[in-house]
């Protein structure tokens, strides 16, 4: 199929694919623009409706990210939407999801790991860049490293914090802008269920 394409049209494609799969959103118009050097945003257009025309992209109207690469050109993983984590429930329980999210394979790092989307809430991580409404991918594991983003659950609590390790305790830190988030000190009956891997802002999102 994209020996069809002419070798700018195949520049302009591959960075769209890169682009996509790095920032989970499409490049602007103005970004495309300034990536392959080309003067006119016009120029730009051009390139995307020959690629619309030849079946690789679809172009949604009036939205600044609105390039969609076509599912015939990528391979991609559906990753679950999970809308709680609590001691009583598991985790990928069918009643516990929400919906699919389907991820191009190679934005994750090994696609054969378990990965899910939850959403954050609060004020907590701000200053980490994680919002209120952003959506959050996670790698599901029990195990974490220190400095890690980690989705904890401490007795029937989940919280989202930076992982660290004391003398025989565990200390969950808040990032935030708001001065009563404090450090939790856990000693016993924290459970690891994920690291977060990437921050999806809530402004970017489109399910």
């Amino acid at each position: 199929m994209e020996d069809t394409l002419t070798s700018k049209q195949q520049r302009v494609l591959n960075f769209i694919k890169d682009y996509t799969s790095e920032n989970f959103m499409s490049p602007t118009y103005e970004e495309i623009a300034k990536a392959l050097d080309l003067k006119y945003v016009n120029s730009v257009r051009q390139y995307l409706t020959a690629l619309e025309e030849k079946g690789f992209i679809n172009i949604e109207e009036h939205k600044s990210r609105g390039i969609r690469l076509m599912a015939s050109i990528i391979e991609t993983i559906n990753i679950p939407v999970v809308g709680s984590v609590s001691c009583g429930t598991p985790l990928f329980a069918e009643a516990n999801i929400q919906g699919y999210i389907p991820v191009q394979k190679n934005f994750l790092k090994n696609i054969f790991k378990r990965y899910f989307f939850l959403k954050a809430e609060g004020d907590s991580m701000n200053e980490a860049g994680i919002e209120d409404g952003d959506m959050l991918l996670v790698e599901s594991t029990n195990s974490a490293n220190p400095g890690d983003k980690i989705l904890a659950l401490i007795g029937d609590e989940a919280t989202i914090k930076f992982y660290k390790l004391g003398n025989g305790y565990a200390v969950l830190l808040p990032k935030s802008s708001n001065p009563e988030h404090k450090p939790i000190i856990v000693k016993e009956n924290l459970s690891i269920q994920g690291i977060v891997v990437e921050i999806i802002k809530s402004r970017d999102l489109e399910i």
